[in-house]
């Protein structure tokens, strides 16, 4: 008789235990939960705001599994019957806590750019989700290893079966791993980035995205090519964005009967006039500009004009090779001297006699 109470008492408390638990859940998420959410919207940053939404649900399965567990513990069941409801009951907040994990990832990433941003590196939009999505994944396989090991199953026994497959497996991705890998090079080594111009030897262009596997180019016929991320890391790769300043070279071919006098002057004021621009780089230590005489050639005499200008973009650039060019027209002609053309003269030793004369 009083076994049969104590059973019922047991069970009455458990449903007692069960049905606040529910009350408190819808306690909870109407007013604690309302209260909460409140309070993260009325502060200025918004990450809180993401990791709110993302634990809503974890957050109300809480008390659920809370009550369950307490359920059992009051029921004082057999060893036999309490393993066989603690294993489902542990695996239930194994996924709870692995869930809850999981959904704070995404709006966590922040500090994946917090630490990029202290190494001084950029990553593209693709390359944060890649590393986004395998923490997610790390997550995800870190929460099965939990739940597998609940139940007795040897994890590190079941990857040794499985390492014939694993193996295959692995062969059949290494071009994509390979790929993965070099665009962690690409980032850490800082060979070039978004928008950068760079040439290889077999494109030329504008980088539009810098992918986990490839990496996107625009050239400058606007065509798009993709390369894979493995071969870039293999080539010559020339990132015209990364120059200092930008080289002018050109040759200036004068009437051979330009005097020594004439020369002297127009070389004299080219340097000048290169060396008071402030648009042309005159520090020695950055780089160099060279005016001279170089060739007595058939047609010409040749000046050799070699310096650098400080700006690096190309439209400045081909703005300031024009108002140079101007001005050296301008110098020359003040010298009366003109520019040699190509010209062949020939010599007739002797004409036939019957060769009309004017």
């Amino acid at each position: 008789m009083f076994e049969f109470i104590t059973v019922n008492y047991e069970i009455i408390l458990a449903g007692t235990i069960f049905i606040f638990a529910i009350i408190l859940h819808k306690l909870f998420a109407k007013v604690v939960l309302k209260q909460l959410k409140k309070f993260v919207k009325q502060t200025q940053t918004t990450v809180d705001d993401k990791v709110f939404n993302v634990l809503e649900n974890p957050l109300k399965l809480i008390f659920i599994t809370i009550s369950l567990y307490f359920i059992i513990t009051v029921l004082n069941l057999t060893p036999e019957v309490n393993s066989f409801f603690v294993k489902p009951l542990n695996s239930l907040i194994i996924f709870v806590i692995f869930w809850g994990i999981y959904r704070c990832v995404e709006p966590l990433s922040f500090v994946i750019d917090s630490v990029v941003f202290a190494l001084g590196i950029e990553i593209t939009h693709g390359l944060r989700n890649l590393f986004v999505k395998s923490l997610k994944v790390f997550v995800l396989l870190m929460g099965m290893t939990a739940f597998l090991n609940e139940w007795g199953i040897n994890v590190f026994a079941l990857l040794a079966s499985l390492g014939i497959v694993g193996a295959a497996i692995a062969f059949a991705a290494k071009d994509s791993l390979a790929n993965v890998f070099a665009s962690l090079t690409i980032i850490f080594d800082k060979m070039f980035r978004q928008g950068d111009w760079i040439m290889t030897p077999d494109v030329e262009g504008t980088v539009e995205e810098v992918g986990s596997r490839t990496t996107k180019i625009r050239t400058f016929s606007k065509a798009l090519v993709t390369i894979p991320n493995a071969v870039l890391i293999n080539s010559a790769v020339i990132n015209w964005s990364h120059m200092t300043s930008r080289r002018i070279k050109m040759s200036i071919g004068l009437e051979c009967k330009t005097s020594s006098k004439q020369i002297t002057n127009i070389i004299k004021n080219i340097k000048d006039y290169l060396y008071n621009n402030p648009d042309i780089e005159t520090d020695s230590s950055k780089a160099i500009m060279l005016v001279h005489l170089v060739e007595l050639n058939n047609n010409s005499i040749d000046i050799l004009l070699y310096y650098f200008t400080k700006t690096t973009n190309w439209q400045d650039w081909m703005q300031i090779k024009e108002q140079n060019l101007l001005k050296f027209m301008e110098i020359i002609e003040k010298e009366g001297v003109s520019f040699a053309f190509p010209i062949q003269q020939v010599y007739v030793e002797k004409l036939p006699d019957n060769f009309p004369i004017k």
